[in-house]
């Protein structure tokens, strides 16, 4: 029991002091509890038999396992236990501050026996201590309880009023908050947890960053790798080309030497057969002397001696240059010929049964004399598709004998001013595109109301029947991957091939292309022709710098630049030079 001059112990306890009191109070509190369910028991079912202070032997023994369920007691219940042991020990300090208050104050009039009332009064509580209680060792209780006695065991004796705690007591000795400071704690803790929620949501963006970042690395790598293994196709696909058009190179020069070996030898066997015939169907002209100038059976024939120079030598000037206004086709003599040159001529045409005497000719005419020293100037025939560097006109052999494969890297207009310019030498047009209508109004307007261009949808072309007499350019206008035309390569017809860029099918069409017409193009397309056709690394470079008007021709290990200059009926017809149509 607590004096007046004394502190709440509990006041001095340390934490692990404080939790052993808490612990002890509980086990306390629970003792007392199975005591006063032991005595209501009892009251219940009293029986003489029963041993020890009207106990049934029944309840000693459950009082004896009692330690053994409490040591299985859930958390909560164990929660629960720790509550009433604070409500008790609360209840006790306030008991002891009432006697100490009490004791403080004596009267006269208090307690018979010359004791004071409140000596009597303890009197009372210490009698009431003696009996045997859970705390202090009796009913079957081990005395080791009643040698630790705890501040909870004392009379269970407490005022109805001093049994509920009231609201402004915080336990424990401890002062309740004030309303400001409950208001910052609850403040603290919302600020807490959102500071807790700032730092889970940064920590899930955080880990969301990683993760974009970590997909867009994976799906560089991923393109990266498929930029790489798309290079090694093309290289591939490249190599197995070049490979593929030596082959055929190699081929076509080993059935051409044996063309040239089996006609050199058909032409010795019929030359050895033309001898032999003549000599059969001329027997008499067998040699009989070896004087008469007879070798191997053949006669020789005696030269005759070059006739005597006249006095007037005709000769003729090499062929003029263009837009010289000079004709080609009359002779210019350095002397003026002689009136005895035509006198043999005039007489043949002005003999009886030629008619009419017609106009004079003579300035037309050469003597037989002439004709020896008669030349005739040849130059290249074709379209022509500009003029060089030097101005001079750049002719595209288009229409041969062998089928010739062309192609146009470069726009629709292009390929429509050489079909026109094709069309306009006598040849016809087959136009094979994937845009018909852009085609119709230069069909219409070329051949002068005939029809020598036709235009046809895809894989809808049949067989043009081209001949000597009437050639025939088809001209493919697929985009930029054609596939393979469905018309046999026949004499007398060529085939154009435009594409406006290069596809994956480009170096394979070049690779098999006779002629090569290149328009302005990008640096890597530039690039990519230059690895397929071997160019120079400066005329590589310079394709990306050509005007829309100026062309690159390749033919063979021929480059040539050409320059189109599109008359005034063709740039009404088509417009002006373009790259892009």
């Amino acid at each position: 029991m607590s004096t007046p001059g004394n502190q709440d112990p509990r006041q001095q306890m340390t934490p692990e002091q404080h939790a052993e009191q808490e612990r002890r109070a509980a086990e306390a509190a629970e003792r007392r509890r199975q005591w006063e369910a032991q005595q209501a028991a009892a009251q219940q079912q009293p029986t003489p038999e029963a041993g020890g202070y009207g106990y049934p032997q029944q309840q000693q023994q459950q009082q004896q396992q009692q330690p053994q369920e409490q040591q299985q007691l859930t958390p909560e219940q164990h929660a629960e236990n720790e509550r009433r042991a604070a409500e008790a020990a609360e209840r006790r300090r306030q008991w002891e501050a009432q006697q100490a208050a009490a004791q403080q104050q004596p009267t006269p009039e208090a307690g018979g026996y010359g004791y004071p009332q409140q000596q009597q009064q303890q009197q009372q509580q210490q009698q009431q201590q003696q009996q045997p209680t859970p705390e202090a060792g009796g009913y079957g209780y081990p005395q080791q309880q009643q040698q630790q006695p705890t501040p909870e065991a004392g009379g269970y004796g407490y005022p109805q009023q001093q049994q509920q705690p009231t609201p402004d007591q915080s336990g424990y000795g401890y002062p309740q908050p004030t309303p400001e400071q409950a208001a910052q704690q609850q403040a603290a803790q919302q600020q807490a947890a959102q500071q807790q929620a700032a730092a889970e949501q940064a920590a899930q963006q955080q880990a969301a960053a990683q993760q974009q970042a970590a997909q867009q690395q994976a799906v560089a790598a991923q393109h990266a790798e498929e930029q790489r293994q798309l290079r090694v196709r093309y290289q591939e696909e490249q190599r197995r080309a070049e490979e593929a058009e030596a082959r055929r190179r190699e081929w076509e020069d080993q059935q051409r030497q044996q063309q040239m070996a089996q006609q050199q030898q058909l032409a010795a066997q019929q030359q050895a057969a033309a001898q032999q015939q003549y000599a059969q169907q001329h027997p008499d002209l067998q040699p009989q002397d070896p004087s008469q100038g007879v070798v191997g059976g053949i006669a020789q024939v005696p030269q005759q001696a070059a006739p005597a120079a006249t006095g007037a030598t005709m000769t003729y000037a090499p062929a003029p240059e263009v837009g010289s206004g000079r004709p080609t086709h009359r002779a210019l003599p350095d002397d003026p010929a002689h009136e005895d040159d035509f006198a043999e001529f005039e007489e043949e045409f002005t003999s009886p049964g030629y008619g009419l005497r017609g106009p004079r000719r003579r300035r037309h005419v050469m003597s037989k004399k002439s004709l020896g020293s008669l030349g005739v100037s040849v130059g290249d025939d074709g379209v022509v598709i500009g003029v060089d560097p030097q101005g001079s006109p750049a002719v595209l052999d288009v229409l041969r004998p062998k089928p010739r494969e062309i192609v146009v890297v470069g726009s629709m207009w292009t390929a429509q001013i050489i079909a026109l310019r094709t069309a306009a030498i006598g040849a016809r047009i087959a136009v094979e595109s994937v845009r018909p209508a852009a085609w119709a109004p230069m069909a219409q307007a070329a051949g002068g109301g005939l029809q020598c261009v036709s235009v046809y949808e895809p894989r809808q072309m049949a067989a043009q029947g081209a001949s000597v007499a009437s050639p025939v350019l088809v001209v493919r206008d697929l985009g930029a991957q054609p596939g393979r035309s469905q018309i046999a390569p026949t004499p007398w017809q060529s085939t154009l091939t435009v594409v406006p860029f290069l596809g994956p099918r480009a170096p394979r069409l070049l690779a098999r292309a006779d002629v090569i017409g290149l328009q302005n193009l990008s640096p890597q397309e530039a690039e990519a022709i230059g690895r397929v056709l071997r160019l120079p690394e400066q005329l590589t470079q310079t394709l990306p710098t050509l005007s829309d008007a100026t062309m690159l021709w390749i033919a063979g290990d021929k480059r040539q630049f050409v320059m189109v200059q599109p008359t005034e009926p063709e740039t009404g017809l088509l417009g002006g030079p373009r790259r892009m149509d």
